[in-house]
């Protein structure tokens, strides 16, 4: 039984559209939009592009497809019209169409790709269905509901109010001010009035938030979703563009600290309500991996699972995982997330011939690039599927020696073309992961989580300013292509660590194409880029 996920709507406010096709419970095929139509987020669509791969993927035809799972199931019977009016126009056929609460396929997302028999489930974002958080049980393959709270009291509203305040874009740059946090001081700022903590809850005070007119159009994100009373605590916003200020990194600090009490406080509750001690976790308030470093070494936690796609790209995914068990099909984890396309070498020599550049063929591409990365050099690496989710895991990635201590200046500056306050993530052997980082779990595949580094000093490029870093570790199954790299990189450097942060310029998708890749290589200041079994490199020197 073929069942499609989509997640995408036809409002502005719906965003990171998705595809997944499932095949009796298996995924065989996931991809977000943006990485097709180049159009970041793509907000305020359906997915048209990826249900034509995830077909092609798959060989097979629409009239193949049993069900179509998504989400908006408080969105009234007008919004199946358009589901289905859409698919007919599109495709030619609509299969029979299931909705599933927002949060349910959220929480169906993290449970089911975590694999747990009993565990809690928490969900957290802006809002979804009406809901910003919920609390649910999963028991034997079975999900319980168990709490739901509104969306006048979202965390995920809480932090993207203070994310515009520090002058980025809500629902987008929400990792921008975590990462900006260890700069400033929580203790010059005082966001009780905002968000109140006590050891049973918490409470967002709305008068905060813009007033939503009744009937009127909902605002923007060129627009604040704060009211005046938050200018009056704090004083004026940054403006976008205008200079850090110490203010700006002491309300970032504050409101990271807020948010962190809040989280712990909701799981160290649900807790003792009912003994558990696996927790896994989705929405885009999951996304937070400082947050999820103190649940994670949390002393009544064994094991934590974050949903690699836990924005709303992974709705596609629960929703289907949901629907294929309750139809009898049991879900199956996926051992790994590189589940988009992948090119053949002769896919890439075409491709590569066609566009008149330079290059050479080399036999083994993971020796290769750890030969330039140990020089010194900036490398982007084009291998296999793509991931899904918003990480680069080893696939679509730019790699950099992390024991050069200017590497994160550097690539900031001349490749990623963005703020030099934002740090750089690490890849590290999985089985080299406890000598270069502290933290409870022993593997950390999909970049969710937050580590204390043990020595940064003997790879300064991956510390942030607090020295943690948030890791991917990687073992020869997932990735064994990758595994090589790491490995070959050791012998190099002396240990099994390399800067890995996603193949794109700065607000762009992540690469999907070797054109793609050829552009972004050619557009920024990456010395080479290994495709396949092929190299490009620049001839000027650094």
């Amino acid at each position: 039984m073929y069942i499609l996920g989509i997640n995408g709507g036809v409002r502005a406010g719906y965003q990171d559209v998705s595809t997944v096709l499932l095949k009796d419970g298996a995924v065989i095929y996931a991809i977000a939009e943006e990485r097709l139509n180049r159009k970041k987020h793509a907000a305020g669509q359906l997915p048209y592009l990826g249900i034509k791969a995830a077909l092609n993927f798959a060989k097979i035809k629409i009239e193949d497809i049993s069900y179509l799972a998504t989400h908006g199931s408080t969105w009234g019977e007008a919004y199946e019209m358009v589901l289905e009016e859409y698919m007919l126009y599109n495709f030619g056929f609509c299969p029979k169409i299931a909705r599933i609460h927002h949060h349910l396929a959220h929480a169906a997302s993290a449970y089911y790709g975590a694999g747990f028999d009993d565990a809690m489930i928490l969900t957290m974002d802006a809002s979804g269905d009406g809901i910003a958080v919920q609390k649910a049980i999963g028991r034997q393959g079975k999900i319980e509901i168990k709490e739901q709270i509104s969306r006048d009291n979202s965390l995920g509203i809480f932090y993207s109010i203070m994310t515009q305040y520090c002058g980025f874009t809500r629902d987008t740059d929400e990792y921008k001010l975590m990462g900006l946090a260890p700069y400033g001081k929580a203790k010059n700022i005082s966001l009780e009035e905002l968000l109140s903590v006590t050891n049973e809850s918490y409470t967002l005070n709305a008068s905060f938030l813009k007033e939503l007119i009744p009937g009127a159009p909902q605002g923007s994100r060129q627009q604040a979703a704060y009211s005046k009373k938050l200018i009056e605590l704090l004083g004026p916003p940054r403006l976008p563009g205008m200079e850090m200020k110490p203010h700006y990194m002491d309300v970032a600090a504050s409101a990271q600290e807020k948010l962190q009490e809040a989280i712990i406080t909701l799981v160290s509750r649900f807790h003792k309500e009912t003994g558990l001690r696996k927790l896994c976790l989705a929405g885009g308030v999951a996304l937070n991996c400082e947050a999820n470093r103190f649940l994670m070494n949390l002393d009544f936690i064994d094991e934590i699972f974050v949903q690699p796609a836990s924005g709303d790209d992974g709705i596609s995914l629960g929703a289907a995982w949901y629907l294929s068990n309750e139809m009898g099909k049991k879900p199956v984890p996926s051992s790994n997330y590189y589940l988009g396309d992948q090119y053949s070498n002769e896919e890439i020599e075409q491709n590569l011939s066609l566009m008149n550049v330079d290059y050479t063929f080399v036999s083994d591409p993971a020796e290769y690039a750890a030969k330039l990365v140990a020089e010194n050099k900036v490398v982007a690496w084009f291998q296999g599927r793509d991931e899904f989710g918003p990480r680069a895991l080893g696939a679509r990635s730019i790699l950099a020696n992390p024991k050069q201590a200017n590497m994160k200046e550097e690539l900031n500056l001349k490749i990623k073309f963005r703020e030099g306050f934002r740090p750089f993530c690490p890849s590290v052997l999985e089985e080299d992961l406890a000598i270069h980082f502290a933290g409870k779990s022993t593997k950390s595949p999909y970049m969710t989580i937050n580590y204390d580094v043990i020595k940064p000093e003997e790879a300064p490029s991956i510390c942030h300013v607090n020295n943690t870093a948030r890791i991917q570790s990687v073992n020869e199954v997932d990735n064994q292509l990758y595994y090589t790299y790491l490995k070959a990189l050791k012998k190099q450097l002396g240990i099994a660590l390399s800067i890995n942060t996603s193949f794109n310029r700065n607000q762009e998708p992540l690469i999907h194409s070797p054109i793609e890749a050829v552009s972004a290589y050619y557009g920024s200041g990456m010395d080479a880029l290994v495709i396949g079994n092929f190299v490009l490199q620049k001839s000027n020197k650094r």
